[in-house]
């Protein structure tokens, strides 16, 4: 996939980016090749690949959700899909990128000098246990992070009341969702809508948006041992 097309992709979908993009996801997936030499952030670094695959993927929840002026926390940013990319799409927006593993911030370091990027905050250390941030974000996103049940468990807390969990699955979205039915109540939250999508290599993408409706209590998040043991 080349640029142009992921502007006009986008922008069929109700998404208008600044031209100026570009550049900057140029350097993007330029510094993503260079610092994968060095450790592993993905398996995809050619290009034209990082182009669909990782910048337009990570859009796909702005086609129809507006991040403007949003606190945004990316559960499990790795190289930061998809929260970099909103920080870059959106600079008006505010990311918290969220990670257990301290390395990947030193390519995450380089990258919001690199694209010169003040809206960017980074939270190193497990999710669960981010205490200090319980319920003050808008949206909570997370991209191949953990499975859906854990991910609303994990997430819940960190959104504000009337705040969106957006869940961003691929083809097993569906199977995932199954499992999870019935335990998004006890997290005070609830399935506002799906959003189905073909990417132009044909692989299907699922959005998942689950609203909070009130406070998530406090016995959640449990501890990263009891959550795999034992998922809700």
């Amino acid at each position: 996939m080349t640029y142009a097309e992921l502007f006009a992709f986008a922008s069929e979908h109700g998404l208008e980016l600044n031209p100026d993009l570009e550049a900057k996801f140029h350097r993007y997936a330029e510094l993503l090749a260079a610092w994968n030499e060095k450790m592993n952030l993905t398996s995809i670094t050619e290009e034209y690949e990082v182009i669909e695959k990782h910048f337009l993927d990570s859009l796909t929840p702005a086609f129809t959700t507006s991040f403007a002026g949003k606190s945004v926390a990316d559960m499990g940013s790795g190289a930061g899909f998809p929260g970099m990319v909103f920080a870059t799409a959106f600079p008006s927006c505010h990311v918290t990128l969220m990670d257990a593993t301290k390395k990947k911030f030193l390519f995450l370091e380089e990258l919001k000098k690199e694209l010169e990027l003040s809206n960017v905050r980074f939270y190193v250390g497990r999710v669960e246990e981010a205490k200090t941030l319980r319920e003050s974000f808008d949206i909570v996103t997370a991209r191949g992070f953990a499975a859906t049940r854990i991910l609303l468990e994990v997430g819940a807390p960190l959104v504000k009341v009337n705040g969106t969990v957006i869940a961003m699955k691929g083809p097993r979205g569906e199977e995932e969702l199954h499992e999870a039915l019935g335990i998004e109540q006890r997290l005070a939250l609830h399935l506002r809508k799906k959003e189905e999508l073909v990417m132009p290599s044909g692989e299907k993408r699922i959005n998942y948006f689950f609203e909070k409706i009130h406070p998530t209590k406090p016995c959640y998040p449990r501890s990263w041992a009891d959550i795999q043991k034992k998922p809700l």
